[in-house]
């Protein structure tokens, strides 16, 4: 599943111009058949496209739950997870998305951060693992065990 949204992500970016001509094919291809290594595709100090200014984190995390848990889910992860998390320092906000497909209903969190030291902060030196909460098990569908971090380029909706 992760490599589905990783894909999709990496579709979205190569579609709006983020890769270098050559750059987008290969990068969404691994990601959907499964050979990406997600390293590749995280934000990391060194990897700015420009040193002279800070850029901000996006995380991403995505979780599936059969249909008949949505809303009960919806509410738990709201409550026990992104409430939580605004509170952290360096966090700049959350954004829960949901949605539905027949038997089952899609989550994707997308957090903000002013760093990825302040991501470190909150998810550990291993920041591209996820950061459970304690009853996800009872919710989600095959849990996933990574999420993926971009830096922020553009911002801001009309």
């Amino acid at each position: 599943m992760r490599n589905t949204v990783a894909g999709l992500i990496l579709s979205l970016a190569a579609a709006s111009g983020l890769f270098a001509t050559g750059d987008a094919g290969a990068a969404a291809g691994n990601a959907t058949d499964g050979a990406a290594d997600a390293a590749t595709y995280l934000a990391t100090p060194a990897a700015s496209a420009s040193p002279r200014t800070p850029r901000m984190i996006a995380r991403i995390w995505h979780g599936r739950t059969v249909a008949s848990k949505a809303d009960a889910y919806e509410k738990y992860l709201n409550e026990a997870g992104a409430a939580k998390m605004v509170k952290v320092p360096g966090n700049l906000g959350v954004e829960v998305l949901r949605r539905n497909q027949g038997g089952t209903t899609d989550f994707i969190v997308i957090s903000y951060w002013a760093s990825v030291d302040a991501v470190k902060n909150f998810a550990g030196s291993d920041y591209a693992r996820v950061k459970p909460l304690d009853r996800d098990r009872e919710f989600l569908i095959e849990p996933e065990a990574e999420v993926v971090h971009y830096e922020v380029v553009k911002s801001g909706a009309k």
